[in-house]
């Protein structure tokens, strides 16, 4: 799964910090997203699209949160994301299969229909 597509599972549509408008010094305006990493998972923050790109030198990086994650969550959060990209990659496996098992009865239809 796409952090893009884990962001929007992790949207709480009450959250007032959704609507709020923030901005780096490029006057870009920037989406809220979410922490996947092992030390952070969950944790909302905003981050110029430039962080860490030398050319651009923006620095803007903003926690939504001053608080840590109970440590429940840090434990099985990151668990979570992985297994999610564990079973993508095997759906992907599969679908592979599929789609070759497809071909394969496709050609051999075509030949015995000669």
């Amino acid at each position: 799964m796409t952090n893009e597509n884990l962001n929007k599972l992790c949207m709480d549509e009450s959250d007032p910090m959704l609507n709020t408008v923030v901005r780096c010094k490029h006057i870009i305006l920037l989406n809220l997203q979410t922490s996947w990493s092992k030390s952070n998972p969950g944790r909302r923050f905003w981050s110029c699209p430039c962080y860490g790109v030398y050319s651009k030198n923006c620095k803007f990086f903003r926690w939504r949160d001053k608080e840590e994650m109970d440590p429940r969550s840090s434990f099985i959060l990151p668990r979570l994301v992985n297994k999610i990209n564990e079973l993508e990659q095997e759906l992907c496996i599969r679908q592979v299969h599929i789609d070759n098992l497809r071909n394969s009865s496709l050609l051999l239809e075509r030949r015995l229909n000669r």
